[in-house]
């Protein structure tokens, strides 16, 4: 087998496993959800203390017997990179490795030493990460996102044959993230998919990314929010001609007007998730449109600026992850960043899983004018792509501040001018792109300041006089 290669045996065979486990667990209720959760989460724990150096020390103060998880410290992303490897449990698995990794983007969806995934994310903190996922905790993902399937269920044709359907992806692909590691895994994994799926670049031109989309013809189209939103709109204006059956979102927060909107341009079911690098399959939507959060897979800790727990309903400051299927790089009580509320009333749908809501990752769709006065649609996630990947720039924010300007703020750093003249350069050449060449862009230095409306860091929105016009 290459070095690369994914084993399709045992990946169906720890696969078959976690899905008999997850559907039985979502039918024996939250009694046996809630056991099943502490015994992970004692092994995760008792694992963590015995094979990551990072995490013996920063537990040195704490008891081993009779501890709770809520009395174990916070980890944050900027301290665990740092320490990369003390922080992992296989010694073979080192940051020097997995940096030459993922600089190759050749090996995009291909195993890493054999057995591991490795996903690249900056997420909500703007600080870049490499997460590393084992075998286990990939078939947990998998059996999640099989297994309950929410508010996809009933929008699906259980009558035609998986191998059926066209999958389209429109994501980040220069870069080892979550979303087109994971698509790629599955190609290599599944000769039938393989066949009928295509990945197309989110930052391509949205003209280009609409003619390609009904030149492949696809069923099912996957996505960020923010780009079904774009699509909706070019489908709307009679510049898109395609009829999926089910359209997927994740990675951004899908408004209910929105979501209204693109349902409606499509007359298709919208249907989404919440997840993460660090755990892809966090919360699943269900029919009603409320997310469950996969708590016999994962804790979330809702928590105030001084990491204190956050009652029911009150929307917290940030929130703490603890993924119980990775035992390679541990993550417990670590800072996602994302501002999520913990819904006290149960949801009609009947799952015993409980509801979240998750506040964040709400950039904005830039709307610019090009040459001729003519409104082009900028997506977020596809501007802020083309600059990471151009300059290596992660902590930066854009707001759209004309119909023709826009301003970028940078962190003060070691690079000075040689970074604002880099993210000028790297968004004047992704801006010619999409037809909006000569687009003013102002670079300037200072702390990032939090979304004057949410407070959490946001990268990309448009000031308040451009988004009411």
């Amino acid at each position: 087998m290459h070095p690369g290669e994914w084993s399709f045996l045992d990946s169906m065979w720890r696969w078959a496993s976690f899905a008999t486990d997850a559907g039985w667990t979502q039918a024996a209720g939250r009694v046996a959800i809630e056991r099943l959760r502490r015994e992970r989460l004692a092994r995760l724990l008792a694992w963590t203390r015995r094979h990551s150096r990072l995490y013996a020390a920063h537990w040195g103060a704490v008891p081993r017997h009779d501890c709770r998880l809520e009395d174990l410290p916070p980890v944050h992303k900027a301290a665990l990179m740092a320490r990369f490897d003390e922080w992992v449990t296989d010694p073979a698995v080192t940051r020097k490795g997995v940096e030459a990794f993922t600089r190759d983007l050749g090996r995009i969806g291909e195993s890493y030493l054999g057995r591991y995934a490795v996903f690249s994310s900056s997420g909500t903190t703007g600080v870049p990460g490499l997460i590393v996922h084992d075998a286990d905790a990939l078939a947990v993902y998998d059996a999640l996102g099989a297994t309950r399937l929410g508010a996809l269920a009933p929008a699906w044709n259980w009558g035609q044959p998986l191998s059926g359907h066209r999958y389209a992806l429109i994501a980040a692909t220069e870069g080892h993230f979550a979303g087109i590691v994971s698509w790629e895994r599955l190609r290599a994994l599944h000769p039938w998919f393989e066949a009928n799926a295509r990945v197309f670049p989110v930052t391509a031109p949205i003209r280009e990314i609409c003619d390609e989309l009904e030149r492949f013809k696809p069923t099912v189209v996957a996505s960020y929010a923010t780009v079904l939103r774009a699509l909706a709109h070019e489908k709307d204006a009679g510049r898109l001609a395609i009829a999926p059956s089910v359209l997927w979102y994740g990675g951004e927060w899908l408004a209910p007007i929105a979501r209204d909107h693109i349902e409606r341009a499509f007359g298709c079911r919208v249907a989404g998730d919440y997840g993460a690098s660090e755990f892809l399959n966090i919360a699943f939507e269900c029919p009603r449109g409320s997310l469950h959060l996969n708590d016999d897979w994962v804790v979330l800790e809702p928590v105030d600026a001084d990491y204190r727990p956050v009652g029911p309903d009150t929307a917290s400051a940030s929130v703490l992850l603890t993924n119980l299927a990775n035992h390679v790089q541990p993550l417990v009580r670590y800072e996602l960043g994302d501002s999520v509320t913990l819904v006290s009333r149960p949801c009609g749908c009947g799952s015993p899983f409980p509801v979240i809501r998750v506040d964040g990752r709400r950039d904005e769709i830039l709307r610019l004018d090009d040459a001729r006065g003519r409104d082009v649609p900028v997506m977020p996630m596809a501007l802020c792509t083309a600059v990471e990947e151009g300059t290596g720039e992660h902590r930066f924010q854009v707001v759209q501040s004309g119909p023709r300007a826009l301003r970028v703020r940078l962190e003060p750093g070691h690079r000075g001018r040689d970074a604002a003249t880099g993210v000028k350069d790297a968004l004047a050449r992704f801006l010619a792109r999409q037809g909006l060449a000569g687009i003013a862009i102002r670079v300037e230095t200072g702390a990032i300041a939090a979304h004057p409306v949410s407070g959490k860091f946001r990268q990309v929105w448009r000031e308040k006089e451009r988004a009411s016009a």
